[in-house]
């Protein structure tokens, strides 16, 4: 598929992760995030990625384009946590060259919630060592050809 990589738009996303309520539950809301049009429009549009769209306008186009998906009150975690899961969130959909779409139908929300637990062992990582074992702990789609080197 060869998505291109661009350090900005995982900034974008963590800064988007931060930003969001404490009394939301993120993990309903990141997986609902990579399952909209908005996140495959970000992905596969250069005017859609980091020159057009502030991580506000992601936001409330997210919301319109889900068929007005309200955020569920749940766990918000901390601001670092959430950080970080935007983060490197994203340098697994460039490790596995693989849409967001695609990564939250074949893991399931079920992952996302795993992986959120972990961060403790896995925000130590970098993102190739992270993608690594992360395909290692819960296997890749079929379409995945290898492991991207991000080099980070």
């Amino acid at each position: 598929m060869n998505l291109e990589f661009h350090f900005n738009t995982v900034l974008k996303f963590y800064a988007w992760a931060e930003r969001l309520p404490d009394n939301i539950d993120f993990i309903d809301y990141w997986y609902n995030l990579y399952l909209s049009k908005t996140k495959a429009r970000i992905e596969s549009s250069l005017a859609d990625n980091i020159n057009a769209f502030h991580w506000t306008r992601w936001r409330e186009d997210f919301e319109v384009f889900a068929d007005g998906y309200k955020p569920l009150p749940g766990h918000g975690y901390t601001a670092n946590m959430r950080q970080w899961f935007g983060q490197y969130m994203q340098f697994l959909v460039y490790g596995l060259d693989t849409p967001s779409r695609l990564l939250a139908e074949h893991y399931g929300k079920g992952v996302f919630l795993d992986t959120m637990e972990d961060w403790f062992k896995y925000h130590t990582f970098g993102a190739d060592q992270f993608v690594q074992n992360f395909a290692e702990k819960y296997g890749t789609p079929d379409s995945v050809a290898g492991i991207v080197e991000l080099h980070m």
